[in-house]
């Protein structure tokens, strides 16, 4: 693939690498350079006149180096800009987690709908092309006036339960809520696992605090099963660990979840730890876990470079990218 470059934002630099090594395409020589006023500076040292960049950023909150879901938002704009001013070719934004996805709607009255300031702000910056993992509210597409690749894990997950799978043992996939139950029937699908779901009522009188959880339909379907809990992404951990405990009453052995984006902030770690019939929480390095799995060993990190690796591919070649939803290995003709 000539006259073409990996650029790497500073959130996932490892990410950049694995899809650059896959793809056998150079990481672009770059200065990524904060002043003192926290203003970032950013210097292009390759040529990259009519190259197509593949700019690999994603959003999370790293404290580990003190710096912010905004502060990462913020330099891709500027990277963008300065490739943009450098003429490229075309400028292709791999942001695996998107950033303010859950703001999606007006909740309220005089609430911002800031995913779409979002896609806004890209857009306006000189993007051609973003490809996103597992987007929370798949709507977001519609946001945009270029194209999205709205790429799902469901492939990467199917492999990794090929291996821990113990025929032994009755499997069912829930979905937390009604939200995740289109992507809980398309995991029961690719597993080929009877899928049920919950439900949860939220106290409108304290933000984000849920007053109560539920099974919908016949209980007697979880007892002696393993659930397997599917979910785009665990922030907190708080509804996910309630949704366990109750699964535990209704008779379930033990819980495995297949979450997309481990945000797992405070105090997401301990509450995975404090869970006694949760087994393994896999997650997909859409966000980096090196922290994370030091800290707590119920957590399983799948990779997503390679797929990723074969959307570029697909950009490159015009070969279809839904043919790698459900294979993620497969390579693009």
């Amino acid at each position: 693939m000539a006259n073409q470059f990996i650029a790497s934002g500073t959130s996932h630099p490892l990410l950049a690498e694995l899809i650059s090594k896959h793809l056998k395409i150079p990481i672009c020589e770059q200065i990524i350079k904060p002043f003192r006023n926290s203003e970032i500076g950013v210097t292009i040292i390759d040529n990259v006149r009519n190259a197509d960049v593949f700019l690999v950023q994603t959003g999370w909150n790293n404290k580990e180096e003190n710096k912010s879901i905004n502060d990462y938002i913020m330099e891709s704009l500027i990277l963008i800009d300065a490739y943009k001013r450098s003429a490229v070719k075309s400028i292709t934004l791999i942001i695996p987690h998107f950033p303010y996805a859950r703001q999606d709607k007006k909740d309220e009255s005089r609430a911002p709908i800031t995913a779409k300031l979002m896609a806004n702000l890209y857009e306006k910056a000189g993007v051609n092309r973003v490809v996103i993992m597992d987007l929370h509210a798949p709507q977001i597409q519609g946001f945009f006036d270029i194209p999205v690749d709205n790429i799902y894990s469901t492939g990467i997950f199917r492999e990794h339960f090929k291996t821990i799978q113990d025929v032994s043992k009755d499997y069912i996939i829930v979905s937390p809520d009604a939200g995740g139950m289109k992507r809980a029937i398309c995991f029961g699908k690719v597993l080929k696992l009877p899928v049920t779901m919950m439900y949860k009522q939220r106290d409108y009188e304290q933000i984000s605090t849920i007053s109560s959880m539920g099974i919908v339909g016949d209980s007697s379907v979880l007892e002696n099963k393993t659930a397997i809990i599917c979910d785009d992404m665990c922030d907190t951990g708080g509804t996910l660990t309630k949704c366990i405990d109750i699964l535990a009453t209704y008779g379930v052995n033990e819980v495995i979840c297949f979450i997309t984006h481990g945000i797992f902030s405070k105090p997401a770690i301990k509450n995975i730890e404090d869970c006694s019939i949760l087994k393994q929480m896999v997650v997909v390095n859409t966000i980096p876990q090196i922290h994370n799995i030091v800290r707590c060993d119920k957590i399983v990190v799948l990779d997503c470079s390679l797929l990723l690796s074969n959307v570029v591919k697909c950009l490159q070649n015009g070969g279809s990218i839904s043919r790698l939803f459900y294979n993620s290995n497969q390579e693009c003709s």
